[in-house]
C-alpha cells in the first residue's frame, strides 16, 4: 500500500515555478530558480501503527527568452526527491514550450463595471490598468518513476489595478498535461498587493490526475523583495497542502506542511 502512495506522490506533490502571463521582452531572457521542501503526514484509522511521513524536497529551473513581442520560448527542468523510513525515489521532468501573446483574450479578472465604478467615484485619481492573457503550449517528458512523455497546453491570465506606488494584481493559470500512461490538470491563482521594493501576496493551486483520480490543493503566502535598480527577485513562500487519493481509501492525507525560496534573475 505504501508503494502505491509513494510513487503518486513523487509524481505529484511537486509545485514548481510558473512563468505567469507575461511575455519576456525580446531579445531579453530570464533565469528563476526554485527549491522547495514539503512534509505530507498520512494516517490509517483502522491501523494506526502504520501512519508514517512523507517528506519531499525539489528543485525547479526555468529559462525564458523571448524572440519577438509576441513569443517566449519556456524550458523547465523540475527535479524531486520523496523519502519515506527505508525507502527513497528521485524523478526528473522536463518542459519545452513556446508562449505567445493573446490580448484579445485578456478580459481581465475584476468583476464587472468594478474598474468603471472607481474611475466614476474618485475621477481626480490616477488609475491604471494593465490587462495581460498569453496561451502555451509544448512537450513534457518524466524520467521517474515512469518514463513517459507527451505534451501540455495551457492559458494564462493577469490583471494589475494600480494607484500611485500601489498595486494590486491578480493572475490565473490553467493547464492541462497528457502523457502517455495518464494525464493532469492544474489551475493556479495568485493575489498580490505590490508597493516599492516588496510584494506580499497568496497563491493557490489545484492539482487533478485524471487517470488515477488523485486531488491535491495547496496554499501559500509569498513575500517579494524586488529591489526597483536590480534585475533579481526573491520570493519566500511557506503554507500548507490537502490531498485526497481515491485509490487509497483506507489512507487519510492529513494536512501537510511546505515552503520555498524562489530566485529570479534578468539577463
Amino acid at each position: 500500500m505504501r508503494v502505491v502512495v509513494f510513487y503518486l506522490l513523487a509524481s505529484c506533490l511537486a509545485s514548481p515555478v510558473w512563468a505567469g502571463a507575461w511575455m519576456v521582452p525580446e531579445g531579453d531572457s530570464k533565469a528563476t530558480l526554485q527549491y522547495g521542501e514539503r512534509k505530507q503526514p498520512l494516517h490509517y484509522p483502522l491501523a494506526p501503527e502504520g501512519d508514517y511521513m512523507l517528506r519531499e524536497t525539489y528543485q525547479s529551473l526555468l529559462l525564458e527568452h523571448g524572440l519577438n513581442p509576441r513569443i517566449t520560448v519556456l524550458a523547465k527542468l523540475t527535479e524531486q526527491k520523496t523519502r519515506e523510513t527505508g525507502r527513497q525515489n528521485q524523478s526528473q521532468n522536463g518542459q519545452l514550450a513556446l508562449q505567445v501573446d493573446a490580448p484579445k483574450l485578456a478580459t481581465g479578472l475584476l468583476p464587472p463595471f468594478v474598474f468603471s465604478a472607481l474611475e466614476t467615484l474618485f475621477p481626480k485619481l490616477d488609475w491604471r490598468r494593465e490587462k495581460i492573457s498569453s496561451l502555451r503550449g509544448g512537450l513534457d517528458w518524466q524520467s521517474s518513476p515512469r518514463h513517459q512523455s507527451g505534451y501540455h497546453v495551457g492559458i494564462s491570465l493577469a490583471d494589475k489595478l494600480t494607484l500611485g506606488r500601489v498595486s494590486v494584481l491578480q493572475e490565473v493559470e490553467f493547464s492541462q498535461t497528457r502523457l502517455s500512461r495518464g494525464s493532469h490538470v492544474n489551475g493556479q491563482y495568485r493575489f498580490s498587493i505590490l508597493r516599492g521594493d516588496w510584494q506580499i501576496g497568496s497563491q493557490a493551486e489545484q492539482f487533478e490526475n485524471e487517470t488515477t483520480g488523485y486531488l491535491s490543493l495547496k496554499h501559500s503566502t509569498r513575500l517579494t523583495w524586488k529591489p526597483q535598480l536590480a534585475d533579481f527577485e526573491i520570493t519566500l513562500g511557506r503554507g500548507h497542502s490537502r490531498v485526497n487519493n481515491r485509490e487509497q481509501p483506507l489512507a487519510r492525507f492529513l494536512t501537510g506542511q511546505q515552503w520555498t525560496l524562489e530566485f529570479q534573475q534578468k539577463f
